[in-house]
């Protein structure tokens, strides 16, 4: 399965809604500081939520010009390069988690969002993953943002979060390989989904392929969704699973980048939009579409992550445990990003006040642990293991 080679109904061209419009529009590009993207309106009466009072969803830094970084409602079409208007978002479906690492509680690694869309009468499950650029990037070669050369090591510690959060700049010095190259994103970076129906129980279980090669793409690289590269069924059927896609597999085929295949377009720490290449998305996304009717009765229940991997990413460790939680309030123009919502005062130890536990430690729940890289198993903080 590959994120263009659709079937059925698909094929006649989807999987776009009209936005829905929040009263807080939120910048695509922002600043690369390691928080959400404040709300950016140029109007007097901007205020950080809809009618309803709900948050619209986060941002990352890097976006482009597209439309790639609207939040979910405004939808994205596998087979463009950026968001459009052909489907209809279900009201009060639209959800989204922020996801944080044991040792920083407010500044969150990624975010998942989710939509119920209708398309040509069919209802379809949207599943989004965002990762935070300060983990990893969709810059390499001699343009790469952050992938080592003069800063020290830094990333998130064990003491708790840093001052201003994460920033692409702060990762580790590279381990062993030179920065950050093209080659790292194919053959090698996945993400897990889990989805569960109505009554909490696990329906879907399944990898994504970020980028691999293949020759039937404009560009000659794609993302094989869950039936390639290393793309993966764990549990359920692979029909129910329509589409996926991946940002990278936008910017090289639906966008038309395919040339940079060496190295990233050039931007800075800010992830500035490039004049040549202005829909680029310098973020790590995942999208997936999955049938409704996959989950029988009871309906479509939640989609959730456990950990976040990139082979390399920019912190000590590859993969990372992340637990869900609200995600910060977005702010308004002038206000400076929010400390977050997601765990407490920066500073806070990651485990609610205790002395959080080496690898070994006893443990309740992740937060327990140090270490981003650990998890609590059996009550005891532990290196956490993607299953294959």
């Amino acid at each position: 399965m590959r994120s263009f080679a659709l079937t059925g109904w698909f094929c006649g061209g989807l999987l776009s809604l009209a936005a829905l419009g929040s009263a807080c529009t939120l910048s695509g590009t922002g600043n690369a500081d390691g928080h959400i993207v404040s709300g950016e309106d140029p109007g007097e009466d901007c205020v950080p939520s809809d009618d309803e009072g709900n948050a619209p969803a986060p941002s990352f830094p890097g976006s482009g010009m597209s439309g790639a970084g609207d939040p979910i409602t405004a939808d994205l079409d596998p087979l463009s390069c950026g968001a459009s208007s052909l489907g209809v978002p279900v009201d009060s479906t639209a959800q989204v988690d922020c996801y944080y690492t044991n040792s920083n509680p407010t500044t969150p690694m990624a975010f998942v969002e989710r939509v119920v869309e209708i398309a040509e009468s069919e209802e379809l499950v949207h599943v989004r993953l965002t990762l935070n650029p300060a983990f990893v990037d969709n810059t390499y070669g001699e343009t790469a943002i952050g992938w080592g050369g003069d800063q020290e090591p830094g990333g998130p510690q064990p003491g708790g979060p840093q001052p201003g959060g994460p920033k692409p700049g702060d990762g580790p010095k590279p381990k062993g390989h030179g920065g950050h190259t093209f080659k790292d994103l194919v053959g090698s970076d996945k993400a897990q989904f889990q989805l569960t129906d109505g009554k909490g129980e696990l329906v879907l279980d399944f990898y994504v392929d970020y980028l691999s090669e293949d020759e039937a793409s404009p560009s000659g690289y794609a993302s094989l969704g869950v039936l390639g590269g290393e793309g993966k069924m764990l549990l359920g059927d692979a029909g129910a699973v329509v589409a996926a896609t991946t940002s990278l597999d936008r910017d090289l085929n639906a966008c038309g980048y395919g040339a940079y295949l060496e190295d990233s377009p050039e931007t800075d720490e800010n992830y500035t939009p490039n004049s040549e290449t202005p829909d680029w998305d310098y973020r790590v996304v995942y999208d997936v579409w999955v049938s409704a009717s996959a989950f029988g009765a009871a309906g479509f229940g939640d989609a959730t992550i456990s950990y976040v991997h990139a082979s390399p990413s920019k912190y000590p460790s590859d993969t990372v445990t992340v637990t869900p939680g609200p995600c910060p309030t977005p702010t308004c123009e002038g206000d400076d990003p929010p400390a977050g919502g997601g765990g407490g005062d920066a500073g806070e130890d990651p485990g609610g006040g205790g002395e959080c536990k080496e690898s070994g430690g006893e443990c309740t729940a992740n937060t327990d642990c140090c270490s981003d890289g650990d998890v609590c198993l059996s009550g005891v903080c532990q290196q956490i293991v993607i299953p294959q």
